[in-house]
């Protein structure tokens, strides 16, 4: 483990440690919700923050500039996402992870990219992204809570976790028949292959 990086989550640790509950927030932004004040449990305060730690440590095993590039927050297993990074191919990295790292519930990714495609290109895929949208929710089959999905250069991706082995191929199947979709790649999990069941409500 690089230098960097062990100030980096040693910095972190401290920063968990401090006291919020009777600390003076005057002429100090507030970045955190006090301890008081949070609906979470005790318990559920620490899984979250376990969850942080964990994505923290996957995505500085790939590149440490991510430490800095990339912001996460876990709310009761519900994972969010923001930053800046230079590709698209990088923020589904990113969402690919989070929604790997144990724990997590849901993933909202609003990761700003430096996209140099044409405003036709994204305006397709803005098209392609829609129709599939309409789809799933229309589909009485499909619990569309769970499931994430962005167009790139006409390729569908989707990420989420599936009830069973028949509602992901329904989703893929529903991806497919998009007008205008080169290709779908999908990594949705089962959740009877989680970890952690109550990832999702049934």
């Amino acid at each position: 483990m690089s230098r960097f990086l062990l100030i980096f989550l040693f910095a972190l640790s401290l920063y968990s440690c401090v006291p919020l509950v009777g600390v003076s927030t005057v002429g100090i932004v507030k970045t955190s919700v006090e301890i008081a004040d949070d609906p979470r449990t005790l318990g559920r305060i620490v899984d979250d923050s376990v969850i942080e730690k964990k994505f923290l440590f996957k995505i500085s095993q790939i590149d440490e500039k991510y430490l800095l590039k990339i912001n996460s927050k876990s709310i009761d297993g519900r994972f969010v996402l923001k930053g800046n990074v230079d590709t698209i191919e990088e923020k589904i990295q990113m969402t690919k992870i989070a929604w790997e790292t144990s724990g997590v519930r849901s993933v909202e990714n609003i990761i700003k990219v430096d996209d140099q495609s044409s405003w036709k290109d994204k305006a397709k895929d803005l098209i392609i992204t829609s129709q599939f949208k309409v789809a799933i929710f229309a589909n009485s089959n499909i619990k569309s809570n769970n499931f994430n999905f962005t167009t790139i250069n006409k390729n569908l991706y989707i990420f989420g976790i599936a009830r069973d082995e028949q509602e992901r191929k329904i989703v893929i199947n529903e991806a497919k028949s998009v007008q205008g979709v080169s290709e779908v790649i999908s990594s949705i999990f089962l959740k009877e292959d989680l970890s952690n069941n109550q990832r999702i409500a049934n």
